[in-house]
């Protein structure tokens, strides 16, 4: 039987996958600040260790007698500070990879999720041999300073790992897919250059798929893979599709991207003013998520894994929307 921990059990990601290693007779620990936001399925279904990444002695319980380990606990959020970012996806790699060390030097495989922002929102697509850089934002910044440390001490001490870049991640309770939704049903959504370039999706259930397999494939070990699915959508079809599902009203606006950049910093600086402890309602980051492409080459983890993705656009985006329709959310009466 296959033996595993997963971090962050409780956020998106590690929730989903969490649920499908136990359908699939894995014995799973999870390591979760806040057991009350887990399922009761998964709480009676796998062993729960209540800890970050910062309690050395949570790290302890959770790392031992494991055979591979999911890291996806990180910072997502698009706007915070830059010491919350650090301290989550920086400091926890190193706080993960010491307890690994001392804990379970023999480990399989450690299978970090990383993001494909580390490329820094170029204009044209990157594979896994473009060269990664920091921007300025916190999320991507901390996101590849984790990445690059876990490259060297895992190399250094002989720690097998794969890393997986995800493009924009859908499905079931996806925040992504809620937050645009309820814009789409009676707000406003700004899109960049008619929205022209690829939104770079990757539904849940094939995200896992890949994700199992990096945790069992041995030509995987100390590779790097970009991860979205095999078609390309733009945000323009996107939202097309999205506000049919939902015959959404809300309006949608478009700007070129110089014109949205300029507008997100003066909002920026009108947040930072009077509002600093909330989210602009726009600012660069989300600029560049929708104005500069997210669809990085993913034909090295097609080619290596002979995994396609499983389930297509449409089918991906009904079965995002079902907990939205089932809420009420559809925009229907």
């Amino acid at each position: 039987m296959n033996t595993t921990l997963i971090t962050g059990a409780s956020g998106f990601i590690g929730g989903h996958l969490a649920k499908r290693l136990v359908k699939e007779n894995w014995k799973v620990k999870l390591l979760v600040r806040d057991v009350a936001k887990l399922s009761d399925e998964l709480q009676s279904a796998t062993k729960v260790i209540s800890g970050d990444l910062s309690d050395e002695f949570a790290l302890e319980q959770a790392v031992s007698g494991v055979s591979v380990i999911f890291h996806c606990a990180a910072n997502v959020k698009t706007w915070d500070n830059t010491s919350s970012y650090y301290t989550s996806n920086v400091l926890g790699v190193q706080n993960l990879l010491n307890a690994i060390l001392k804990h379970n030097p023999n480990l399989s495989r450690l299978v970090h999720i990383s993001t494909a922002d580390v490329y820094g929102f170029p204009v044209v697509p990157c594979d896994e041999k473009s060269p990664t850089f920091e921007t300025g934002f916190g999320y991507g910044d901390s996101k590849l300073r984790g990445e690059n440390l876990l490259r060297e001490y895992c190399a250094f001490n002989h720690i097998n790992y794969t890393i997986i870049r995800p493009g924009n991640v859908i499905g079931y309770k996806s925040q992504f897919i809620e937050r645009i939704s309820k814009e789409l049903k009676s707000g406003l959504l700004l899109t960049i250059d008619k929205g022209r370039v690829n939104s770079g999706f990757i539904y849940i259930d094939n995200l896992i798929d890949y994700l199992i397999w990096a945790a069992c494939a041995k030509h995987a070990v100390f590779q790097c893979y970009n991860v979205r699915d095999n078609y390309d959508v733009s945000w323009a079809e996107f939202i097309e599709s999205l506000r049919g599902l939902l015959n959404g009203r809300g309006l949608v606006l478009d700007l070129p991207f110089s014109v949205a950049n300029g507008l997100a910093i003066s909002i920026e600086q009108f947040y930072q003013l009077f509002l600093p402890n909330h989210e602009p309602i726009l600012h660069r980051l989300l600029v560049r998520i929708f104005g500069r492409t997210c669809g990085h080459s993913a034909e090295k983890i097609h080619r290596d894994s002979g995994i396609v993705g499983r389930i297509g656009f449409d089918e991906a985006m009904r079965k995002s929307l079902s907990v939205l329709m089932d809420s009420g959310i559809s925009g229907q009466g």
